[in-house]
């Protein structure tokens, strides 16, 4: 396959997504239960959205896992994720820190020569991925590489990229190129690597879980699941995805919410034609989509007792919804 230089559109700080597909069609609810109030105002608003979070205000994160985490940001860098009780942030020039929660006094520093796209620490080993697809586990005791590979560079990559992922022994690297790349941490050796999906673009690993071995992740176009003993897929035009307990939930660009077991199996689905999910979450035993004309969808787990509740204007700004808020642009919410 012919390389290609990544394409990356820096936007003041952070990857801008570069992903998404044109809706011609409108999402129209049938019935719309509630109109949501009581917004309150952010001062900057939020920016720089990736898979684990985003920025609030002058420097204050907002991690999926914890909330809001204040203090932690150096001007010119974004939030990457949090990991083994710290936060990693990065810039556009392959400056990467790590630093305590609330603290502003960095752990470790390192220049590496690519920006990096996403990171996952553990003790002292920190996996990466940098932006021309390569894949490194650095120490960051001895201040030392532990292992390099350069992967296929690809031409433009989503913005939602997942991190990696350590499991035991082992340590799960998501690639640009819709590959999975499985390490032995002690040897520094690849055990496996597992193809996900094989698109020219878009193609990088947007999710990467693991719960009760069993993991999880997807690309735009397909998800997989691998067990000890199985490896199991499934295709959709995929928006966004949430692994909840055993439970599967795909939000496809058709507007579907798709719930599969853990082999991949259909449990049920639900029709929000034409509907273009910017956000998904799951709080409280409900899931929560964000859809870009304006509206809240929130429905069980087992996607019944749906309500659509107007937002009030077209969602054009970032949004994000972390622990129990829903982040708009400069504007942000409770949710019940």
């Amino acid at each position: 396959m012919k390389k290609f230089s990544l394409l990356l559109t820096l936007a003041g700080v952070g990857i801008l997504l570069l992903g998404g597909c044109a809706h011609k069609n409108r999402y129209e609810p049938q019935k719309v239960d509630a109109r949501v109030s009581g917004y309150q105002k952010v001062q900057k608003g939020l920016r720089n959205v990736v898979r684990e979070g985003g920025v609030v205000r002058k420097n204050t994160i907002v991690s999926k896992k914890s909330g809001e985490i204040e203090g932690t940001l150096p001007k010119g860098y974004f939030f990457l994720n949090e990991s083994d009780g710290k936060v990693i942030v990065a810039d556009n020039n392959g400056n990467l820190e790590i630093f305590a929660k609330g603290s502003t006094t960095p752990l470790f520093h390192k220049k590496f020569d690519q920006p990096v796209v996403s990171a996952t620490l553990q003790k002292d080993l920190l996996a990466l991925v940098l932006a021309d697809n390569t894949i490194l586990l650095y120490d960051i005791k001895t201040d030392k590489e532990r292992y390099r590979e350069a992967e296929e560079k690809v031409v433009a990559i989503d913005a939602r990229a997942a991190n990696p992922v350590f499991i035991n022994d082992l340590i799960v690297f998501p690639t640009l190129d819709g590959r999975l790349l499985i390490m032995d941490s002690k040897t520094k050796t690849i055990l496996r690597d597992v193809a996900i999906s094989d698109k020219e673009l878009f193609n990088n690993v947007i999710f990467l879980e693991v719960h009760e071995n069993v993991l999880v992740a997807a690309t735009a176009s397909k998800v997989i699941v691998i067990t000890p003993k199985h490896i199991y897929t499934y295709s959709a035009n995929i928006k966004d995805i949430l692994y909840v307990g055993h439970d599967i939930y795909l939000f496809t660009k058709e507007g579907k919410v798709i719930h599969l077991d853990e082999k991949l199996q259909k449990i049920e689905e639900s029709d929000f034609e034409f509907a273009n999910f910017v956000a998904v979450a799951e709080m409280n035993g409900k899931l929560y989509g964000v859809e870009k004309n304006g509206y809240l969808i929130e429905m069980d787990r087992n996607l019944k007792n749906v309500k659509v509740k107007a937002l009030g204007d077209e969602v054009e700004a970032p949004v994000l919804i972390a622990r129990d808020k829903l982040y708009i642009g400069d504007k942000e919410i409770t949710l019940p």
